[in-house]
């Protein structure tokens, strides 16, 4: 039966609204490190941004440059020398949303051999009435130790080479891609969550060289891109394969990066102090055995998500946020879920499906211009008589609290960020494997599932421009799944009404106890910009491995995120 392809029919529209589309951005990569400075200015602001609602990520390089010159305008900001610093970094990374008088401070004075490095942030770039085009290489190469007590030290290295381009047509058509080509080895505790989740943190396909699993040397290649356009003023379209970060936190409940990119078209609408973002996605379904031979692609499973959020005062923001995840029907792709704007709870019941339906609300509030709490709460599933009865299993619920404290004791630069996170056991799993939350073989959201607890913290200090230090400290508690046979409510790639031992008395935590803690020190220094001298220490514990592993890295790093392995 021949299938219909609801994205493709969705691209096509926007393709055809494309033409008389208005002024576009692309989005700056997802990147914890460059999105805090973007929030710290909006804590210093003593007001919430309609342009950047920090919440939906990544961010538009128009909407950050919009914040800043809000920040720039205002006469009552006492900031220091490295806050003028990072603005004008800022200003450097999209300086093609300048206006035209601040444009000569982002450029070189003698660019190398006329065309190369005319503008700081671009190693190529062209900007007329007609297009505007950055051309940027992507390089990571480094080395290091991996040192996992009772077994011998490993050498590491990362290899990462390639390219990111992006620009517009007419003002109206934006488009963004980036392409690496990579070999790299496995640290230790990497390993033994790929082997169990058959699958690796961030990436999609990745080829384990000469399919040894025990030293897990890696060989891959990574991609990305998308086209934009804005039919209207107070609209924006998006489709091409690319990821979505839901939250102001380290973490994420709802969505978060830490899977592979996925194909999806997203509609994103600002209007005065409310933004709604509508999206669906083509993820991958791995759990699906196929033969080695066989030359099906892998089957797909699809995700649709609304999120509303307002500004509803100068300083406090809302968010409700709906997810359902489904698989293909017989036709194939189910239209119901293209309607943007409509509860899917209703959908759900209206087809008489067993689709996986999440529900619930994030916020921040940020207060005397040092501070910033924020928090989500997913809700799973719901049985009013059933919830009062201790421990019901599907009493699947996570939530997440967290604080942002920028000036630590009036020390300038001195940042701390800290975080509290939990999932019952069973929460994000479902009936069948195209409905948990899961996208190749590796959660959306949360990088533990479900069955645990985490308190997670970060400190970071720039004692000037250039130079950034962070400490990570992490303490979690995740039941897993042990020699018993029993699903115990940690792995959400498990079908949750099969062997599970008791309906009632479950707790976070239930099942084998794994206690993990981790602490790291980074420090990275910018040469020029985007180029980046990185090194690192990482100590991390866990029952699970009845041991200490000790990671040092250092590496040479240019337009591409520091990658946080914390889990």
């Amino acid at each position: 039966m021949r299938k219909i392809q609801g994205i493709k029919v969705i691209l096509y529209i926007g393709l055809f609204v494309s033409f008389t589309a208005q002024g576009q951005s692309v989005l700056a990569p997802l990147n914890q490190d460059y999105y805090h400075k973007v929030e710290r200015l909006e804590i210093k602001s003593g007001r919430l941004s309609n342009q950047v609602h920090s919440n939906i990520r990544p961010f538009e390089r128009s909407a950050i440059i919009d914040m800043v010159a809000q920040f720039d305008s205002s006469k009552n900001q006492k900031i220091s020398k490295v806050d003028q610093w990072n603005i004008q970094y800022l200003k450097n990374d999209n300086w093609e949303y300048l206006a035209d008088g601040t444009v000569p401070s982002v450029s070189y004075k003698k660019p190398i051999l006329k065309y190369i490095y005319r503008k700081k942030a671009d190693f190529l770039s062209a900007h007329t009435r007609d297009y505007d085009i950055h051309v940027s290489p992507i390089l990571n190469l480094g080395g290091g130790t991996d040192m996992v007590s009772g077994a011998n030290s490993e050498s590491q290295f990362i290899n990462t080479r390639g390219v990111e381009i992006r620009g517009s047509l007419n003002n109206k058509l934006g488009f963004y891609t980036m392409f690496t080509e990579n070999q790299a080895t496995t640290p230790d505790y990497i390993r033994t969550y790929a082997r169990g989740q058959r699958g690796f943190p961030y990436l999609g396909f990745t080829k384990v060289v000469g399919d040894d699993s025990l030293t897990m040397k890696t060989d891959y290649i990574m991609a990305m891109g998308y086209i934009v356009f804005r039919p209207i003023k107070n609209l924006s379209l998006q489709f091409g394969h690319d990821k979505t970060f839901i939250g102001s936190g380290i973490r994420s409940m709802i969505i978060s990066d830490f899977s592979a990119p996925y194909l999806n078209l997203k509609a994103n609408a600002k209007i005065g102090r409310m933004q709604y973002l509508f999206m669906v996605a083509q993820m991958n379904d791995l759990q699906v055995e196929r033969p080695a031979t066989s030359k099906v692609t892998v089957p797909p499973k699809f995700m649709a998500f609304h999120h509303l959020n307002f500004n509803i005062t100068k300083n406090f923001n809302l968010g409700l946020f709906e997810n359902v995840f489904f698989g293909p029907r017989e036709s194939g792709f189910d239209m119901n879920y293209l309607n943007p704007i409509i509860f899917y709870r209703f959908v759900e019941g209206f087809l008489g499906s067993s689709d996986n339906a999440l529900v619930g609300v994030d916020m921040k509030l940020n207060f005397f211009k040092t501070a910033s709490l924020y928090g989500q709460f997913v809700l799973d599933e719901f049985n009013l008589t059933e919830n009062k009865k201790k421990g019901w299993w599907a009493k699947k619920y996570a939530a997440q609290l967290g604080l942002r404290y920028i000036d630590v004791l009036t020390v300038k630069n001195l940042d701390l960020q800290i975080e509290g996170n939990l999932a019952r056991p069973y929460t994000y799993s479902h009936l069948a494997t195209v409905s948990n939350a899961i996208n190749y073989n590796v959660p959306v959201a949360h990088p533990l599932g479900s069955n645990f607890a985490e308190f997670i913290s970060i400190l970071r200090y720039q004692p000037f421009g250039k130079l950034n230090l962070r400490v990570t400290y992490m303490n979690a508690v995740k039941g897993m799944d042990g020699a018993d046979g029993f699903n115990w409510g940690g792995d959400i790639k498990k079908v949750n009404g099969e062997n599970r031992p008791k309906d009632y008395d479950n707790f976070i935590g239930q099942g084998y106890r794994n206690n993990i803690r981790l602490l790291d020190f980074n420090a990275s220094f910018m040469l020029v910009h985007n180029l980046f001298i990185d090194a690192s220490y990482m100590n991390r514990t866990s029952t699970l491995s009845k041991g200490s592993e000790s990671l040092f890295k250092a590496a040479i790093r240019w337009n591409i995120a520091d990658n946080y392995q914390l889990f």
